[in-house]
């Protein structure tokens, strides 16, 4: 049967006006899983969680970029210390974030300049090398530039104040630490006193030509237990390096490890033979202190 035109536009009309959302049939039931896929997807979502609350790997890390040099290698620096004359102060040419320290306290009628010049290839390049400068000599020309220490106790005062002038002038690239001290003659002398007091300030000492006779087995055991860890006895004289020999097997056998060495010719003096022996000596007496290490 023919369909008029218009007929044909009014179905075409309705079923346009149908919701294209509207479904006439009833949605289907939920799939229901089989049992074992039910298992299997819930091992899947545990592992899941599991996975999102492991910790993070750690971020690699990254050394700090290390200080630039502190320069004036090889120089002798003059160092002001308040309330005294200069110190003289060798500057390490190793490249670390902070250097150990050594001191070297002179003898009479001396200068800091030789005690720095001398010692600082025997200690090598990784510390800083102290010299205090003590009180000028009045019984010889000024121009000689001959100094000494006063006493003992003028001598302590002073190397306090020029520790405090070198950590103020390269701060925390100075260690805090322990400190090892070298003394000559009068330094000596002076200096094996301030060091059986302050064992953890400078457990490790050398005494070139002078100071030996402070130690003996009670005061080595005594400065043992409170810290102090090695001694170095140095000579230029026959009859010191004998008595040194001799001393330093008791003092060793008192509980504080001991060495003697130097030269039996060389007469009394820091430099030549009796530097080469502390030199020598010098890796034993910083052993097992690691910021030594070149």
């Amino acid at each position: 049967m023919a369909v008029s035109r218009s007929a044909k536009l009014v179905a075409l009309g309705l079923f346009a006006a149908i919701p294209a959302c509207t479904r006439s049939e009833p949605a289907p039931s939920p799939r229901t899983l089989a049992p074992e896929s039910s298992a299997r997807l819930a091992r899947s979502a545990s592992a899941a969680a599991g996975a999102s609350s492991a910790p993070l790997p750690e971020p690699a890390q990254v050394a700090p970029p290390m200080p630039p040099p502190l320069g004036n290698e090889g120089e002798l620096i003059a160092l002001e210390v308040p309330g005294f004359q200069p110190a003289v102060v060798s500057v390490p040419s190793a490249v670390r974030a902070a250097h150990p320290v050594a001191v070297a306290l002179h003898g009479n009628f001396d200068r800091p300049e030789w005690q720095c010049e001398v010692f600082r290839p025997v200690i090598g390049d990784t510390g800083f090398l102290l010299c205090p400068r003590g009180k000028p000599r009045r019984d010889v020309p000024k121009s000689l530039d001959r100094w000494e220490y006063q006493s003992g106790k003028a001598m302590a005062a002073e190397l306090d104040a020029a520790l405090a002038a070198l950590g103020q002038r390269y701060g925390d690239r100075v260690d805090p630490g322990p400190i090892v001290f070298i003394g000559f003659s009068l330094g000596a002398i002076y200096g094996a006193p301030l060091v059986q007091k302050n064992p953890e300030r400078f457990p490790r000492a050398v005494f070139v030509e002078g100071g030996h006779n402070a130690w003996t087995p009670a005061s080595a055991k005594k400065f043992a237990e409170a810290g102090g860890l090695r001694l170095l006895l140095v000579c230029g004289q026959a009859p010191c390096l004998t008595n040194a020999q001799r001393l330093t097997s008791k003092l060793t056998k008192a509980g504080l490890p001991s060495q003697s060495g130097g030269s039996a010719k060389a007469g009394h003096t820091y430099d030549g033979e009796v530097a080469a022996a502390v030199k020598a000596a010098f890796p034993w007496l910083v052993e097992g202190d690691g910021r030594w290490n070149d």
